[in-house]
């Protein structure tokens, strides 16, 4: 109870820390979970029993595409996490040990920054479901746009039947009720990332001031 009314009085003092923080959070959330959608959704392409827009080559390309960039966006936050739970410490600290109430002070403010993104990131889902859509249909246009010799259409049989855009609207493929799916299990384990990553990032910091301590003793 002590930790957590410490971690409550110092959130009131550093509104706009927190307010920064959050934020970040928010976008770190967005754009996990968006990529992670979108590979999820490129793999239902190539089992999907209608018509295939793509080669399994082409959608291996594209995979290939947001697996690299969801990495290098997972190594990204990691580190960018890791600098602002530092900055957080040597701002709050008052002393030169790190103390292990600061250190889980720090990551219980986190913890409710990653929780009040996540709350405000499903209400902006259900608010604008169509707007975060478009941003998807978007993400999913540069993948294919790495596609190089891509035609404009597919026929359903062979060279006669329906044509079917490359391009077409993610909605054409994707249902509201498979969008919501693909949202939320994508959400839990971009939450879930952040979450371990900061639970490391807590463990370092005390094996650092368990260091620190022990070299001030001596």
């Amino acid at each position: 109870m002590e930790l957590i009314s410490t971690t409550l009085s110092t959130i009131k003092q550093h509104r706009i820390q927190f307010s920064i923080s959050w934020l970040l959070c928010l976008v770190a959330l967005f754009i996990l979970t968006s990529l992670s959608m979108l590979k999820i959704l490129l793999a239902r392409l190539d089992s999907a029993n209608q018509i295939q827009l793509f080669t399994t080559k082409e959608i291996n390309q594209m995979q290939h595409y947001f697996s690299s960039r969801l990495a290098i966006s997972s190594i990204g936050l990691f580190f960018l996490l890791l600098i602002f739970f530092g900055l957080r410490i040597h701002h709050q600290k008052k002393r030169t040990v790190l103390t292990k109430q600061l250190v889980y002070s720090v990551g219980l403010e986190f913890i409710f920054e990653l929780l009040l993104a996540t709350l405000c990131f499903i209400l902006l889902f259900a608010l604008f479901e169509p707007v975060y859509e478009t941003i998807l249909q978007h993400f999913y246009h540069q993948g294919l746009n790495q596609l190089k010799e891509l035609p404009p259409f597919v026929l359903s049989n062979g060279t006669s039947g329906i044509a079917y855009s490359i391009r077409s609207s993610l909605s054409f493929e994707l249902t509201s009720a498979m969008l919501l799916d693909l949202f939320f299990s994508s959400l839990f384990k971009a939450l879930g990332y952040l979450f371990v990553s900061l639970g490391l990032i807590i463990i370092s910091f005390r094996m650092l001031g368990f260091i620190n301590k022990n070299g001030n003793v001596r």
